[in-house]
């Protein structure tokens, strides 16, 4: 903390000592914010565990943003940030990014979630391989035929290619290749989900599992199996699948701050994040 700072922190509580009111603005302008921006896929959880921390932690107040992982970057770069939520790593312009604004980034891998494939409720699909996905995303498969399914062409939907669910699936699924150049790009994961449920033709997108679940649940998409390749066993996303490593599409998930700002509360809610993330899975 500045000098400024701590001076008008000395002047705010003689002032208040004077008014008579000492405890209540000293304690006030001893509270430290913590802002917390980044994966909207993270936000919620985090946001929920946030609430948890501040509860243990009477002097601590959390806000909690989403935006996307790339919007929390650029927040902790403009000293908008303390702590990022990232859904993938950080990439090479990210920290020239971070060496310009003089910021050392210091990562925090913490259990991350599946990212479920999900489909129309009316596809006779019900499983694929990793080989079959990626062509389908890629547009080298533009026919729900090629995979079995009925002679209609294939709509793709995916969030914006430098999102970090996109991202991590064109690393783990595709190659590093591209999304089709027809595939159609949505906001949220819901807006997938809506397209699913409203359009006549039969799309094929993704979602974090607790958002999938919820659509399955109200009979907006249904959720596909997946084959790590041809010969394996089609496996289902679910918290045990993603335990047991069966379900190859697990994504980690990661927290990143300024190692030359020593905040000690950011260490503190990263451990208690850790602590208690399980029971949100």
């Amino acid at each position: 903390m500045s000098r400024h700072c701590v001076a008008r922190m000395v002047i705010a509580c003689i002032l208040s000592t004077l008014l008579g009111g000492a405890w209540f603005t000293c304690e006030a302008q001893q509270k430290q914010i913590l802002r917390i921006k980044g994966s909207n896929a993270m936000a919620n959880v985090t946001d929920r565990i946030a609430a948890e921390f501040m509860n243990v932690n009477p002097k601590a107040t959390v806000l909690v943003t989403g935006g996307g992982t790339d919007a929390g970057f650029e927040a902790l770069f403009e000293k908008q940030a303390d702590l990022v939520m990232a859904s993938r790593k950080i990439t090479e312009k990210e920290s020239q990014a971070a060496a310009v604004n003089r910021i050392k980034p210091v990562e925090a891998e913490v259990p991350g979630d599946a990212i479920a494939i999900i489909t129309g409720t009316r596809n006779k699909i019900n499983e694929m391989s990793m080989e079959e996905l990626s062509k389908i995303f890629t547009g080298e498969f533009a026919r729900w035929s090629e995979v079995g399914g009925p002679d209609e062409p294939i709509i793709v939907l995916t969030l914006d290619q430098v999102t970090g669910t996109a991202v991590f699936l064109r690393q783990q699924a595709m190659q590093d290749g591209h999304f089709s150049a027809d595939a159609k790009v949505k906001k949220y994961y819901v807006d997938m989900m809506k397209e699913m449920a409203a359009t006549k033709g039969l799309a094929i997108g993704y979602a974090g599992l607790p958002d999938a679940e919820r659509g399955a649940k109200q009979n907006m998409v249904k959720i596909l199996a997946i084959k790590k390749d041809i010969q394996s066993p089609a496996v289902l996303p679910s918290q045990r699948t993603v335990k047991d490593g069966s379900y190859p599409l697990v994504r980690p998930f990661l927290f990143y701050w300024d190692g030359n700002v020593n905040r000690e509360d950011v260490k503190k809610f990263v451990e208690f994040y850790k602590s208690r993330i399980e029971a949100y899975q």
